[in-house]
């Protein structure tokens, strides 16, 4: 259905823009939460299970989780400093894994620095504290499409998860094995 059809026929999507540790979601507020490009996995352990579980609270029964998360295989074969080009000049960026998680560094050309660091999670990781908080994994896969696989060569994992107690029909859309 198109947006436009959609909005006209519901009022459209609602926004939130705060902080996402704060964010206590009335339960079963939201048939849908999107998690884009490894927005989930900034905090400690016990903080990204408390804000998945109250993503999952928020969502009705048979509501679904999207996550993109960053592929922990990929990256700790890519630990590396690279340069990028921009018409400013040179950005450097310096990639780490320590444990579980994921540093990055970037010096732009200006002078100016960033940090950033990621929980990194494996699939069999992601999918119990998922079903730790009520959700059932439907799908995993990579590059948003859902015949290709999560695999080392690709940075990039999407987890598609139902609020449990809906049914099982569309469980079986991808047949994604993990181990334990």
């Amino acid at each position: 259905m198109p947006i436009a059809k959609a909005r006209a026929q519901a009022g459209g999507p609602s926004y939130v823009n705060r902080d996402i540790r704060d964010y206590r979601p009335e339960s079963s507020a939201f048939d849908v939460a999107i998690i884009m490009s490894q927005s989930f996995g900034y905090f400690d352990p016990t903080t990204n299970r408390d804000v998945l579980g109250r993503l999952a609270a928020g969502l009705r029964e048979g509501g679904r989780i999207i996550l993109d998360l960053w592929s922990p295989e990929f990256f700790a074969a890519h630990q590396d400093e690279r340069e990028f080009k921009v018409p400013s000049g040179v950005v450097r960026e310096a990639k780490r894994v320590e444990g579980d998680r994921l540093f990055v560094h970037l010096d732009y050309p200006d002078g100016g620095q960033e940090q950033f660091e990621w929980q990194l999670f494996s699939p069999a990781q992601i999918i119990s504290m998922a079903e730790s908080v009520g959700l059932t994994r439907l799908l995993a896969c990579t590059d948003f499409d859902k015949t290709t696989f999560p695999s080392p060569i690709n940075p990039r994992v999407q987890f598609l998860f139902e609020r449990s107690g809906a049914s099982r029909a569309t469980s079986a859309i991808c047949d994604y094995r993990v181990s334990r």
